[in-house]
Formats: C-alpha cells, sequence, structure tokens
C-alpha cells in the first residue's frame, strides 16, 4: 500500500527572496552572453556576406539567396542563443544545489533547511519538530547572511558585457558606414535591398532594355541587343562577351563594337527569339546580374477597316482604302476607321513624322480613329500605326500604307464642228459637237469667242463674248459627265467679212472658290462673204471630182488586169512560181478593190460634208428665187452622195467577193474564165455608174459656176441700186421746181 502524498509547503521567504535576486543576475547574465553571440555571429555573416559578394560579383539571385540565408541565420541563431536560454526556468532547488557547491562549507545547511520547510507532516515521518525548526532557521540565517549572487561568474559576465558592447559598436559602425561610405552603402543596396548598385571598380556594363532584370522582348522576332560601357568607367576600350543560357545549352558570343558613343557600345543579334532564357554581359573587371528573357507577343493589328471622306463639294460617298496604297485623295479629304488588335494597349496612335492622332476605344481591344481635326489638313506621306501594350512593348511590325495629296483635275473637254470648214459667212450656224466629264461633277459650259478684223479699226473690228450652254449644278444631284450637240449662231455677232474668228468650249467644275476650268481646241474661222464661199466649195468640188475621176480609171484598170491575168499562159517558169504568180496579182487585184471602195466612200462623206457646210452657211436661202428646186441638197444628195452610198455597198463590195472567188478558181480554167467573165461585166456595170455620177459632178460644178455669176450679176445690180439711192438727195437739189417733169 502506497505511502500518503507529502504535502510541501512554501520555501521561506528570505531564501525565496534571495534565489530571485540570483535568478535575476542569472538571466541578465544567460541574455547579455547570448546576444554577445549572436551579435559576432551576425557580424561574421556580414562579413562573409561583404566579402563574397566583393570577390564574387554576385548576381541577383546569388544575392537574393544570400540574404535569405542570412536572414535565416540570424533569426535561427537569436533563437538558439538568445530566446531558448531565457525561456529555459531553473528550478529553486537546483539553484540552492549550485549555491551549495559554490560554498562547500555550508555542508548542505541551507538546502536541508529549505527542503525541510516546505514539508508539513514532519512528525508523521519521525522527524523531530524542534530539530527541524532549528535547521530550518538556521539556513533562514544563513540565507540572509550570504549573497547568493556570488554564484554568478561575474568575471566571465563581463566578458560578455564587453563582448556585446564590442558587436554593437561594431554594428553601429556598420550602419553609419552605410549612410557614409561608398563601400558598405554598395553593399547594403546590393544584399539586403537587392538593388543595382556596382562595386568600385575600372569597367560598368549597362545591358540596354533592362528592367528590373528582365529583359521583355517580342516572340519570333529579332533583337538587337546593344550592352554599354556606362561613361563613368575609367577603362571603357574594353571587349565584350554575352552568355546566354537557354533549354539548349549556354553559348558564349563576342559582341561588336557599333562605333557609335566613342566605341562604348556593344552589338549582339539574337535572331528570331522563341525561348526563354537568361542573359548575362562581360567586359574588363564587370560582369552583369542574370537578365531573365521574358517573351510576349507583340501588339498587332487583327483588322483593319479603313475609308476616305471626301469633301463635301465632291458629293462622293466614302471611299474604302485597302491596302498600302499609296491612296489619291483631295486636299479637305477625312480617313476614317476602325482596328481590332491581338491584345489590350497602353497606348495607340495613327500618323508620321509630322502629325500624330490617338486612337479611340471602342469596346473590348477594338479602337476607331478619325483625322486630320477641324482646323488640320491632310498631308501626303507614309503613315503607320504604333501600338503599346500594357507592358510597353511596341508593335514589331506596324500596319503602314501611304497618301498622296492631288489636287481636283481640271475637268476634260473634247469638242469638234460639224459641217463648217475654215471659211463661214456671217449668219453661219456653228453645230458644235462636245463630250466633256469629270471626276466630281461639273459646274457650267459654255462657248467662248473673240474675233478681230485688221480692215475695221476700233472696237467695232475686235471683241470677245462668252455665250452660255449649259448649268450642270444641282444641289439634290451632280453631274459627272455631259455630251451633247449644240449650235452656235454667229448672226447676233454682226461679223464682217474679213473676221479671223476664233472658237472654243470651256468648262468648269464644282471646285469652291477656286473652280476648274478647261479649254477644248480652239477652232479658227474666216469669216467671208457667201460669194467667197461658194467659190471655196466650187473648188473643192472640183478636187473631188478629180479624185473620183482616178478611182475611175483605177476601176477601168484593174478591169483590165483581170482579164490580162485570166489570159496569162506559161512563159518558161515552173508551174509553182506560175500560179504563185498569178496569186500574187489577183491578192493585189482584191485589195485594189477595197481601197477603190474606201477611196469612194471618203468622196461621199466629202460631198456630204459639203452639204452640211452650205446648209449651216444657208447658202440656198440666198439663191431660192435663182434655182427653185435645183438646190445643192437635191443635187449630192440624189445625183452624187446616194449613188456612191449605193455603189459601194452594193456593186463594189459584190465586186470583191468575186474577185476571192476568181482567186480561188485559178488552179480551174475553165471555171475562172467564167467567174472572170461575170466580173468583168460586174466591173463595166461600175465604170457605168461612176460615168454617170461623174457627169452629174461636172453637171454639179457647171451649175454652180452659173449659180455664182448670177450672184455675182445680182450683186452688182444690188451694187448700182444703191449708189442710185444714195444720189437721189442730191439730185433733187439741182431741180427746185416741182413740176418739171410731167407725171402724166
Amino acid at each position: 500500500m502506497n505511502s500518503p502524498r507529502t504535502k510541501l509547503k512554501s520555501m521561506p521567504s528570505p531564501i525565496v527572496a534571495r534565489l530571485a535576486e540570483l535568478r535575476a543576475a542569472l538571466t541578465r547574465w544567460v541574455l547579455t552572453k547570448g546576444l554577445a553571440r549572436w551579435v559576432l555571429l551576425i557580424l561574421a555573416i556580414i562579413v562573409i556576406d561583404i566579402v563574397l559578394d566583393r570577390l564574387f560579383k554576385m548576381d541577383f539571385a546569388q544575392r537574393s539567396i544570400m540574404l535569405v540565408v542570412m536572414i535565416t541565420l540570424g533569426v535561427g541563431l537569436f533563437y538558439w542563443r538568445v530566446l531558448r536560454p531565457m525561456v529555459s526556468r531553473i528550478s529553486d532547488d537546483a539553484l540552492l544545489h549550485q549555491i551549495e557547491t559554490r560554498y562547500p562549507q555550508l555542508n548542505e545547511k541551507l538546502i536541508s533547511g529549505a527542503q525541510l520547510a516546505q514539508l508539513s507532516d514532519l512528525e508523521d515521518k519521525g522527524v523531530s519538530k524542534e530539530l527541524a525548526d532549528a535547521t530550518i532557521d538556521g539556513s533562514i540565517e544563513l540565507a540572509k547572511s550570504m549573497d547568493f549572487g556570488e554564484t554568478i561568474n561575474r568575471k566571465e559576465h563581463r566578458k560578455n558585457q564587453t563582448t556585446l558592447g564590442f558587436g554593437v559598436g561594431f554594428l553601429a559602425l556598420i550602419v553609419l558606414g552605410i549612410f557614409q561610405t561608398e563601400f558598405l552603402s554598395t553593399w547594403f543596396n546590393r544584399n539586403i535591398l537587392l538593388g543595382n548598385a556596382q562595386w568600385p571598380q575600372a569597367t560598368y556594363l549597362k545591358v540596354v532594355g533592362v528592367e528590373d532584370g528582365v529583359l521583355v522582348l517580342p516572340r519570333g522576332t529579332d533583337h538587337r541587343l546593344i550592352v554599354e560601357v556606362t561613361e563613368n568607367s575609367r577603362i571603357q576600350d574594353v571587349s565584350v562577351t554575352l552568355e546566354i543560357e537557354n533549354p539548349n545549352g549556354t553559348a558564349i558570343h563576342t559582341m561588336k563594337p557599333t562605333g557609335k558613343l566613342g566605341g562604348r557600345e556593344h552589338l549582339f543579334v539574337m535572331h528570331n527569339v522563341s525561348s526563354e532564357m537568361t542573359l548575362k554581359a562581360h567586359g574588363g573587371d564587370d560582369e552583369t546580374d542574370s537578365i531573365d528573357v521574358l517573351l510576349v507577343e507583340p501588339p498587332a493589328i487583327l483588322d483593319l477597316k479603313m475609308s476616305a471622306e471626301f469633301p463635301d463639294y465632291t458629293r462622293m460617298p466614302a471611299q474604302p482604302l485597302e491596302g498600302p496604297g499609296p491612296h489619291s485623295l483631295l486636299p479637305g479629304s477625312k480617313i476614317k476607321g476602325s482596328v481590332s488588335v491581338n491584345k489590350h494597349l497602353r497606348s495607340a496612335t495613327v500618323g508620321n513624322d509630322q502629325q500624330k492622332w490617338d486612337l479611340d476605344a471602342a469596346g473590348d481591344q477594338n479602337y476607331e480613329f478619325s483625322f486630320p481635326g477641324n482646323n488640320q489638313s491632310l498631308i501626303g506621306g507614309k503613315y503607320e500605326f504604333n501600338l503599346v501594350d500594357q507592358t510597353g512593348l511596341a508593335s514589331t511590325r506596324p500596319t503602314r500604307f501611304s497618301i498622296s495629296i492631288k489636287d481636283d483635275e481640271a475637268p476634260k473637254i473634247f469638242a469638234s464642228l460639224i459641217g463648217v470648214s475654215g471659211l463661214a459667212v456671217p449668219k453661219v450656224r456653228i453645230p458644235v459637237t462636245y463630250k466633256t466629264s469629270d471626276d466630281f461633277g461639273i459646274n457650267e459650259l459654255w462657248f467662248h469667242t473673240n474675233w478681230r478684223n485688221v480692215e475695221i479699226e476700233g472696237d467695232d473690228g475686235s471683241g470677245s463674248r462668252d455665250v452660255s450652254i449649259a448649268q450642270f449644278f444641282r444641289e439634290e444631284d451632280v453631274v459627272r459627265q455631259a455630251e451633247d450637240r449644240t449650235e452656235l449662231e454667229l448672226e447676233p455677232f454682226n461679223l464682217k467679212p474679213g473676221t479671223s474668228f476664233k472658237l472654243l468650249v470651256r468648262v468648269s467644275d464644282t471646285l469652291p472658290q477656286t473652280p476648274n476650268i478647261s479649254d477644248s481646241v480652239e477652232f479658227l474661222i474666216r469669216i467671208v462673204s457667201p460669194e467667197e464661199l461658194r467659190a471655196d466649195l466650187l473648188r473643192r468640188e472640183i478636187e473631188q471630182r478629180k479624185a473620183f475621176q482616178q478611182a475611175y480609171d483605177a476601176q477601168l484598170e484593174l478591169s483590165s488586169e483581170l482579164q490580162a491575168v485570166a489570159a496569162m499562159v506559161p512563159r518558161g517558169e515552173t508551174p509553182e512560181m506560175f500560179d504563185a504568180d498569178r496569186q500574187k496579182r489577183m491578192i493585189t487585184l482584191a485589195r485594189n478593190q477595197k481601197l477603190i471602195g474606201t477611196k469612194l466612200d471618203a468622196i461621199a462623206s466629202s460631198y456630204e460634208g459639203f452639204l452640211q457646210e452650205s446648209q449651216n452657211n444657208r447658202l440656198d436661202e440666198d439663191v431660192k428665187d435663182l434655182v427653185g428646186e435645183q438646190t445643192l441638197a437635191e443635187r449630192f444628195e440624189k445625183q452624187i452622195i446616194g449613188p456612191i452610198r449605193a455603189m459601194d455597198a452594193e456593186l463594189i463590195s459584190l465586186a470583191s467577193r468575186e474577185l476571192d472567188n476568181c482567186r480561188r478558181l485559178l488552179n480551174e480554167q475553165n471555171q475562172l474564165l467564167a467567174a472572170v467573165d461575170e466580173t468583168t461585166a460586174l466591173h463595166q456595170q461600175i465604170l457605168d455608174e461612176m460615168k454617170k455620177i461623174m457627169d452629174a459632178m461636172v453637171q454639179s460644178e457647171t451649175f454652180q459656176g452659173v449659180i455664182n455669176k448670177l450672184l455675182e450679176i445680182k450683186r452688182g445690180e444690188d451694187q448700182i441700186k444703191s449708189e442710185i439711192q444714195r444720189r437721189k438727195p442730191d439730185e433733187k437739189d439741182i431741180f427746185d421746181e416741182d413740176d418739171i417733169f410731167d407725171d402724166n
């Protein structure tokens, strides 16, 4: 059976007080020793880190690892050397045992009295109460008379205090040195703040484009990596190598000096950068930190829609602009459009070297643009879209297009006279056909005329006049081309024979303020009397009759040549040569027949022109009382023009076909002779018809000559009558008597 558990009382207060003093001294001793050891270890770690970084110039990753190691060691050592001893509690009995050990002469009186004072059932254990009380009182007296602190190793404590003081002092010097010396501030920046400060050295390297140890590059592009030897380097003429580490391994490349910055710039071109890597540059006594290459997709345009808005006066709808151009636009035009891009952007602009405009966000990765502004003018040149993403990466292959500013061209105008030659009478009617067009609209069309008569002095002999033809500009519509026939009456001009008259058709476009004006070719007409024009027409008729005579002679010769070819027999040449010669002659005859038809067509057209000219100059109106129904139109249409057209369409065409038939029958003599006979008969019919037409031409010339003579006589009579009429007032002055002549 177990004995009952001994009940303990508290230790006497004098002993407890002395033990508390000992415990406080012990805490101070342990804390001082722990802090001293910890400070020394921290100083050692700092020195080791300074030495390692100064000798080996650790990169960012290595410095980061060292910082973690230093923090871990510092925290661990602080716990092990300071916190753990502080939280460990030594029991009162253990402290008393240490005192007894320190003072052997006590013979365990102090610990015995302290232990007996804690027991409450001494009598049950067979211990004399009087003896126990005496022992307890003795221990109390001993506690009062002793200094428990003497148990602590004061010499070691002072040594620890000295060590801690020196350690703290060195730490204070290091902190002061961080602010006062370049050496320690560089270490603190590099190893504690993990900055980019560099140790004092002869050469300093800088990789262009690196931020926070990262180089951001667009994926799949070529990159010109530039390393600069900084300007504050004492030794700048160094060779620079580039160490590249990627999944395929590590390679070292020698960089090439670019010749810029006084030889301080070095270049290495990385082609088609498609995998992530780390870089490090070496040169002189410097080595950069490891640089991580981060590949990102560059900003790019996925879809571009662009159109040009023309100035209001053109009334043109917006025109889509596709491709790089150059796109020709008018001054005052605007460009609008939208783009969709592959990522969110920090900024987006479009422009050239002189002007730039921001793109406006219009949804997720969609932007709109419109330029130039209201007070700006679009200028020609090359334009490009510049995109920058959220990381600051710009587009590597900007979308470009070019604009050329082209002034509004003047309208085009073509005009020709119908039935009017270089001579015309004062009351001529001038028919004009015109065809005009403009890219953006026609405004007005008019005749511009001027004249001059050297035989008449003053303003009466010269002048100019504009005669409106048409107004095309309308608010609701735009006319861009027009084609028509119009006439200009010269009778209101009151021109006299001998006047040199110039005529052109002028057109203007719809360009505001200063419209473009274009002129047709200028036509020069000399104003003559009807008699002079009739004489000129007669001269030209004679020329055409002679040309017709030549065609008649050619037709007669062609008919004779056909008969000669049909009658040809070999004269010593080979059959092949004989056949080839006859084929050649027949081909020539067929070609000449067509040429005769062409010539006859031209003669008929000339007579039609004579007829139109006569009608436009109203020549028949002057001779109606002389010729009756025998007008020029009657003679030309029925006797010359109509027969020529009919002969050309029927007989000449048929003769050409018959000649082709004869050529095909050259090797069939009997059939050839029959075909030649038929063709010869047709030729004779043509000759007979041509003879009739020539006779009509001669008669027309004779008739026209007679008419001209009659008109000349009539003009003479009119002049005599006019002279008599002019002289009548003078005769009345001679004879004063009213009844000198018998009127009955």
